[in-house]
């Protein structure tokens, strides 16, 4: 007896639905390493830095340093470093999505900095979702303002590190003499000329900041970046000595700026990973590389309590304005709920 069309189709169906689970197991899969890859990574390079100074050794490092004393200047230096780093995001946000209090963005930054103990990354992504419900953009124009402060400090670090490395001529700055220069020079152009669009009439939402924020106010949130950023290196120099690494200020100066480009990188999770053999670029000035990972450990650990401490009595509000927040017009102004 032959088979009817139906039946060929029917079997046909059968097919693709056998052939469908397979499929999504596939993406399952692929998802299941880009999440993982971050972890993977971290876990080593640590491994490998952890293999070449034993865990044993550090914990000694960290008894034998001055931990206590380095514990009370992270502290101070996270309160301070709070108002310049909000006065520079501030002067973003208002100009890429209208006017905004000083002291609102004050508290966001202090609150959703808590996540940057988990990773840089997510600490950016939660500053972005507040912008969008704070302010009632769209989530293009609020994801190219955290583009654009993640750029800017970017171009201070490199600012900072251009600066040591020229003025104080350190030997051993190596290719940073002229990586540095050449990222913050180019992020600098691109923040004064604005990005090249090919797209006519057609720009990117996300581009917008950079055609929005006025050179003079670029210039001004640059500078209290930089600002903020010598604060958190004389903070970390002044901790080093405190814990017995006679560091000198300008090869601190050369290399925290390192240190803070690689703890923002996928290659770190809570603050461990790669960025351990950034801070190992200090063991000239150590008794051994031992006592770097002590002081990195001490170190990191009192700049998250400070960060918790800083951020908590205003996560509740934080949460309730991204909770309420304002939702974007058809066109994608601003609007309200």
């Amino acid at each position: 007896m032959s088979e009817s069309p139906a039946s060929h189709v029917e079997a046909a169906g059968d097919r693709v639905v056998a052939a469908a689970p397979p499929a999504r197991a596939g993406r399952r899969a692929v998802d299941l390493v880009k999440r993982g890859a971050p972890y993977l990574v971290a876990g080593a390079a640590l491994g490998t830095i952890l293999w070449q100074h034993p865990p044993g050794e550090i914990a000694r490092e960290v008894g034998k340093g001055a931990a206590l004393a380095v514990v009370p200047i992270p502290l101070a230096m996270v309160a301070l470093t709070l108002f310049t780093v909000s006065a520079a995001d501030w002067l973003v946000i208002r100009a890429s999505t209208g006017p905004i209090p000083y002291l609102d963005v004050l508290r966001a930054k202090a609150g959703v900095t808590i996540l940057n103990i988990v990773h840089y990354a997510a600490g950016q992504g939660g500053y972005g979702v507040w912008i969008a419900r704070r302010t009632g953009v769209g989530v293009g124009l609020a994801s190219g303002t955290t583009l654009y402060i993640v750029a800017s400090e970017l171009t201070a670090v490199c600012t900072l590190a251009s600066g040591a490395i020229w003025l104080g001529d350190v030997e051993s700055a190596g290719a940073l003499r002229v990586i540095a220069p050449a990222v913050a020079g180019a992020l600098l152009l691109l923040a004064l000329t604005g990005p090249l669009e090919p797209f006519g009439k057609h720009r990117l939402t996300f581009l917008a900041p950079w055609r929005r924020v006025r050179p003079a106010s670029m210039l001004a949130q640059t500078a209290l970046r930089v600002a903020q950023i010598s604060t958190s290196v004389v903070g970390a120099w002044w901790a080093a000595r405190a814990f017995g690494m006679p560091v000198p200020l300008g090869v601190m100066f050369t290399y925290m700026p390192v240190v803070l480009v690689v703890a923002s990188l996928p290659v770190n999770v809570a603050g461990f990973g790669a960025v351990q053999g950034a801070w190992l670029l200090l063991s000239p000035w150590a008794t051994s590389g031992e006592q770097v990972l002590a002081f990195s450990l001490v170190f990191q650990l009192s700049v998250a309590v400070a960060l918790v401490l800083r951020g908590l009595p205003f996560v509740r509000r934080l949460v309730r304005e991204i909770e309420r927040g304002r939702w974007p017009a058809a066109d994608g102004t601003p609007g309200g709920r």
